[in-house]
């Protein structure tokens, strides 16, 4: 009887594990240049994406994941891609209260060498917005952005979901 117990907490213990996994979904953009593996909770934003930008989002109000083609730059190296951003993003006519909380550091994104960085800026609403920008410069000068956007610094102090979807990341190009 006692076998039988330890069978059935066994099998109930099994359940509780395999439904507490995260479920992900794989997904390619239209265009077919990259793709990547996304968690279930993100929903994907078909009326607010065009074929430049592809957006997700999360399941609090402002959790939002986005990734941009941005065309071709006059950026000679991704550094400089990554700072002229920065300062238009702190410049007049820029993000309003912008501040930068980590400075560029070099990262991985599928094989293609970019730059993250993470900062704080008010929308028009006057809400604090946390974000994480990935800067890359792909073939042919073509500036590319993935950005991790919410109301909550947990996007730059937990990189687990970012890690998830830059270790799945392919390029398809």
């Amino acid at each position: 009887m006692a076998k039988g117990k330890i069978c059935i907490v066994s099998i109930f213990l099994a359940i509780l594990g395999i439904s507490g996994v995260a479920r992900a979904f794989v997904f390619t953009d239209p265009t077919d240049w990259y793709g990547t593996t996304i968690l279930d909770q993100w929903v994907y934003q078909a009326h607010q994406s065009t074929s430049n930008l592809t957006v997700f989002y999360g399941e609090a109000d402002y959790d939002l994941l986005y990734f941009e083609r941005l065309g071709k730059t006059s950026d000679l190296s991704v550094d400089m891609f990554a700072k002229r951003s920065l300062e238009l993003y702190a410049g007049a006519g820029g993000l309003e209260e912008f501040q930068l909380h980590r400075s560029l550091q070099e990262v991985d994104v599928g094989g293609q060498i970019g730059l993250s960085v993470a900062y704080t800026y008010e929308n028009d609403r006057g809400h604090r917005l946390w974000e994480h920008r990935i800067f890359l410069l792909l073939p042919d000068s073509q500036g590319f952005c993935i950005t991790l956007s919410s109301d909550g610094p947990w996007v730059i102090e937990d990189l687990s979901f970012l890690d998830e979807i830059l270790g799945q990341w392919r390029w398809l190009f």
